[in-house]
Order: structure tokens, then sequence, then C-alpha cells
């Protein structure tokens, strides 16, 4: 890995402070590895800089793939994804209990797609408040 991957690798954990930009799973709580995503993939020109990474969870990572949006469920529109640079997270998501609710449109897209509420997901959220190692604002 060169010096210059490495290093943007380490900003992105230490921006996210090692939880999932989008689910906010900690990463010490999943057996899988985290993965630094692109938030506009490279496929739609997304560079490889600060401002287009983010850290996700394989989950997360695995829905989102390079989709840029997707239907809102209460609308039925396309609407554009979360994006963790662009957006403030509080705006558009809150939590109830394990599981995540949409404020906004591009709350409730993102949570469509990258299937955060996704009833195993959910279970795994409730055991982690359980032991008090997932993070509840």
């Amino acid at each position: 890995m060169a010096d210059g991957e490495a290093s943007l690798r380490r900003l992105v954990w230490k921006r996210a402070n090692a939880r999932c930009e989008y689910c906010h799973l900690p990463s010490n709580c999943d057996v899988m590895p985290f993965c630094v995503d692109h938030i506009i993939a490279r496929k739609h020109g997304g560079p490889t800089v600060p401002e287009n990474l983010a850290l996700a969870c394989t989950l997360c990572n695995s829905y989102k793939l390079d989709n840029l949006s997707g239907i809102d469920p209460q609308t039925g529109l396309i609407t554009r994804l979360h994006q963790p640079r662009q957006d403030d997270w509080l705006r558009h998501f809150r939590w109830q209990s394990a599981e995540l609710r949409g404020l906004s449109d591009i709350g409730r897209t993102t949570i469509e797609v990258l299937k955060i509420n996704l009833g195993q997901r959910v279970e795994h959220r409730e055991l982690l408040i359980v032991l008090n190692m997932f993070p509840q604002p």
C-alpha cells in the first residue's frame, strides 16, 4: 500500500471515529472488516480524495455498491443517498431504539437501499444496546 493511500485510510477511520458513517455501527462490534467507501463511486467519476470517502461497514457497503440514489419508499420518487461529507446525519436520521428512522427523503431512501433495518441488523443492534456497546444519541 502506498504511503498516500495509507494516510487517506487513517484519515477516514479517524474522522469517522471508527464507526460506519451510514448506520453508525462501531467497527469493534462487527466481525467483518470495514472499508473505505467512495461516496460517489469511481465508476461515476468519483475521485479518491478525502471529501469523497467514508468509512462503511461491510453490509452498508455491500448494499450501497455504486448506487447514488434509490426510490423513496414514502413518495416513490428517485432520491439521492445520504452523503456523509455533505449532509448532516442528524437532519436525515434518528434512532428509535435499534431501528433507524428516516426524517427526510434522503434518510428514508438511504435506509431502504442500504437495508439498514433488515431484521438481522436490528437484532444485532438490539444486542449491542443491551451490552451498552451501540452509541445512542
